[in-house]
């Protein structure tokens, strides 16, 4: 999922994820305009389902973008929605 900005400001951004039991690690990063803001890892043994979860708060400008990255492993992303990702604007900027 990549979400473009319409408008400069302040963002929260949160992502919440079941790691699939097929595998034993997952990483996924949260990124910004090519960077990585932050990384997330779960580890369980194959057979066990594991969650993780985390939040950044972002100044952005209009035009940039921010995605999830998925680095290895599988994630639960079904219809009953294990797995999340969520972005909103906290107050506008200049």
């Amino acid at each position: 999922m990549d979400i473009y900005l319409l408008f400069s400001g302040v963002y929260f951004f949160t992502f919440s994820m079941m790691k699939h039991e097929d595998v034993e690690e997952v990483y996924v990063y949260l990124m910004h305009n090519g960077n990585t803001v932050f990384s997330m890892y779960s580890y369980e043994m194959k057979g066990k389902s594991d969650t993780s979860s985390n939040h950044a708060v972002l100044k952005l400008a209009k035009g940039d973008e921010v995605w999830l990255r998925m680095g290895n492993g599988a994630l639960h992303g079904d219809h009953q929605r294990f797995s999340t990702f969520a972005g909103f604007l906290l107050f506008e900027t200049k």
